[in-house]
């Protein structure tokens, strides 16, 4: 059974970074941005292994301040990613900016479905509440620190869960996460200050320590995370969108294991995307 590359799915990059400089992190990465105006110093680029995520930091209050559905909507035909995105009850943003912020961004992923990073810090109740209201597919709680009820509640609503090096010591919110729902992130450079030779796709200490709970090996983690992401992506239909590299990935290896299915492919246009 072949193992691919490590996958992070939440990690904050340097938009200047040198495309040689990313191919040698050796990983496939979500590079969030946290404003619309940094995704647009982005939005041309062609990294392989890299998605580039359309964001709206809730901690960011000119990010915030200067977001219009208008530009957010014409963004996302570039990307199959959003993110990051959400609430934070920490923020000096007022939390009712958030909430409109976050509630137009739902409602036009209805529209247009991607995958969404979602920041939650200090607002999982919140993040929820809005989830119910504006239910969308793809949806993936990056750092997710909810106790074991909310946990719950998320898991029933259809959430993934990306978990960094920070987060390994939360076990018992570890252990409320269904395994097909887990996924790996650094959350670089915040998600990962700890960790020795921190780098955008070291996510190996979190691939050792859910294998170790799990009484699994860690190539096999690894690969189970590919298989979430699989159906991750059958589900919100973004196969076609992703770089050739991505998707040789997903069907590589044991089928059973990492695979998609493409029924919705046809769904998309330019770089697979489209309304």
């Amino acid at each position: 059974m072949r193992v691919p590359a490590p996958l992070d799915t939440h990690a904050h990059v340097d938009p200047g970074i040198d495309a040689s400089e990313f191919r040698k992190l050796g990983a496939f990465i979500f590079a969030m941005t946290r404003s619309l105006d940094e995704f647009e110093a982005v939005r041309s680029r062609s990294d392989l292994k890299a998605l580039w995520g359309v964001g709206v930091h809730p901690g960011r209050v000119r990010a915030q301040k200067a977001f219009t559905v208008e530009r957010f909507r014409q963004q996302i035909q570039d990307t199959p990613l959003v993110g990051e995105v959400g609430l934070d009850g920490s923020s000096r943003v007022p939390i009712e900016l958030q909430t409109t912020t976050f509630r137009n961004i739902l409602e036009e992923l209805q529209r247009h479905p991607r995958i969404v990073s979602v920041h939650s810090s200090g607002a999982h109740l919140r993040v929820l509440r809005e989830l119910h209201r504006t239910p969308v597919e793809g949806v993936i709680l990056h750092w997710w620190t909810g106790g074991v009820e909310v946990t719950e509640e998320a898991v029933r609503l259809g959430c993934y869960f990306s978990l960094p090096p920070a987060m390994m010591s939360s076990e018992e919110t570890i252990r409320a996460i269904p395994p097909h729902r887990l996924l790996t992130e650094t959350d670089h450079p915040y998600g990962d200050r700890r960790t020795r030779g921190a780098k955008p796709g070291r996510v190996s200490e979190v691939e050792q320590n859910l294998a170790g709970l799990r009484g699994i090996e860690s190539r096999v983690q690894r690969i189970e995370v590919w298989a979430n992401f699989a159906k991750l992506v059958d589900a919100v239909g973004i196969e076609a969108a992703l770089p050739s590299e991505w998707r040789t990935t997903l069907r590589g290896g044991d089928r059973r294991t990492v695979a998609i299915s493409a029924p919705h492919s046809a769904r998309t246009h330019r770089r697979g995307l489209g309304s």
